[in-house]
C-alpha cells in the first residue's frame, strides 16, 4: 500500500500489527508483590498490552535489595511461579521457550512472555540452578544489575567509578554455560570490565535488553560508542531504554529517545538497535514518599518521558519515528524484526 494514501493511525496499525516486542520489563516482581491478589495480569497490563500492539516482553526477575543474599533463590523462584499461576488465568498470554513458539503464540493472538532474569544473584555460586532455571523456561540472563554479586558488577549511575574487576571465575563459568544452554545473553548494567570478559568468553551474538547511549547520558550503566560497536560487530541488537534518556528532567523527551535509536543506527545500521522500555512508573507511582526518596537517592537522574510512561503509549514512538523521517522498513526492524532474528538465531 502507498503510505501516502492512509491516513497515520491506519500506517501504525498495519506497522503494529505482528506486535512490538520489549525486551525488558519488571513485572515479575510486581506479580510477586500483589499474590494475594487473582488475575493481575489481565486485569492490570492487558488492557496496555492491548493498546500498545505489544506482541512480546521479556518479563524479568528481579530482586529487590531486602531479600540479598538469604532469600534471592526463594522469591526468584516466587517470581517465576506467579507467572506461570496468572499466565494460567488469562489465556491470552503464553510462555514460551523458543522461536517457534514465539511464532506460535503471536499466530493465535497471544502475547509472548519470555522469563528473563536482571541480575544473577537467585543463582548464588551454584551453576546447577541455572539449569532448573532453564527448564522452568529462563530464556534471556543478565549478570547485573546496579550492584556486585557472585559473578560480576554493576555499572554505575555516573561517569566513572565502576569496579575496575570484571567477572569472577564463577561468571566467567555462568556465561559459558549459557551460551552452551542457548540463553541469550544480556550485557545491560554490567560494568565495562565485565562487558569485556562476556565477550571474551562467548563467540554468538549478545544484546543489550535496555540501555542508552553515553552520547546522551554519560554514565556508566549506559553503553559507549566502542561498546554498541562491539555488540553491532557481534550481529547483536540494543535495546533503548525510556527512563535514561538525559540527566535533565527537560530533556526527558521522546524526541529525545529518538535521538538514542538513531545514534545507535548510525553507528553500527537498522539492524542493531530493538526496543527494552523499563517501564516502571507503575510501580513508582504506587511508593510512598519515603521509598521514592530513598530510589532517587540511589538513582539520581532517573526521569519519566510524560508521552511514553507505559506499553499503551507505545503507539506514540512509533509517531515520532515516522516524523523523524524512518521508512516502514526500518520502523518494522526497530520494533520487532530484530529481536525476532535474536530469537530465530539464539532460541
Amino acid at each position: 500500500m502507498n503510505p501516502s494514501a492512509e491516513s497515520l493511525d491506519a500506517r501504525i496499525t498495519r506497522l503494529h500489527g505482528p506486535g512490538m516486542i520489549d525486551l525488558h520489563f519488571d513485572l515479575p516482581m510486581f506479580l510477586y508483590d500483589n499474590r494475594d491478589r487473582r488475575n493481575v495480569l489481565a486485569n492490570d497490563f492487558l488492557p496496555e498490552f492491548e493498546g500498545g500492539d505489544i506482541g512480546t516482553v521479556a518479563a524479568g526477575i528481579y530482586i529487590e535489595d531486602q531479600y540479598v543474599p538469604d532469600k534471592a533463590l526463594e522469591v526468584a523462584l516466587g517470581q517465576v511461579a506467579r507467572i506461570y499461576v496468572e499466565v494460567e488465568s488469562c489465556d491470552r498470554f503464553a510462555i514460551c521457550r523458543s522461536y517457534a513458539e514465539i511464532k506460535r503464540a503471536r499466530e493465535q493472538g497471544k502475547i509472548a512472555l519470555l522469563i528473563a532474569m536482571e541480575g544473577a544473584e537467585p543463582l548464588g555460586t551454584d551453576l546447577n540452578l541455572l539449569r532448573i532455571f532453564y527448564e522452568l523456561g529462563l530464556r534471556v540472563i543478565g549478570l547485573t544489575h546496579a550492584r556486585s554479586n557472585a559473578a560480576g558488577s554493576g555499572g554505575v549511575f555516573a561517569s566513572t567509578g565502576s569496579s575496575s574487576k570484571g567477572l569472577s571465575g564463577f561468571g566467567v563459568e555462568l556465561v559459558r554455560e549459557c551460551e552452551r544452554l542457548g540463553l541469550i545473553l544480556d550485557l545491560a548494567h554490567i560494568n565495562p570490565a565485565g562487558f569485556n570478559d562476556i565477550l571474551a568468553n562467548t563467540a554468538g551474538p549478545v544484546v543489550v535488553s535496555h540501555t542508552n547511549a553515553r552520547k546522551y547520558y554519560d554514565i556508566e550503566r549506559n553503553i559507549s560508542d566502542e561498546q554498541i560497536k562491539m555488540v553491532g560487530a557481534r550481529g547483536g541488537v540494543i535495546g533503548i531504554n525510556s527512563v535514561l534518556v538525559s540527566s535533565k528532567k527537560e530533556d526527558a523527551t521522546l524526541d529525545r529517545y529518538v535521538d538514542h535509536i538513531a545514534y545507535v543506527v548510525d553507528l553500527i545500521g537498522i539492524n542493531g538497535v530493538g526496543i527494552g522500555f523499563d517501564f516502571f512508573e507503575f510501580i513508582y507511582r504506587r511508593w510512598s514518599e519515603d521509598e521514592r526518596a530513598k530510589f532517587h537517592q540511589k538513582f539520581p537522574n532517573v526521569h519519566f518521558i510524560p508521552d511514553l510512561l507505559h506499553h499503551r503509549q507505545a503507539r506514540n514512538l512509533t509517531v515520532k519515528l515516522i516524523e523523524r523521517g524512518f521508512d516502514d522498513s526500518q520502523i518494522e526492524k526497530i520494533l520487532f524484526r530484530n529481536w525476532m532474528r535474536i530469537f530465530e538465531e539464539l532460541l
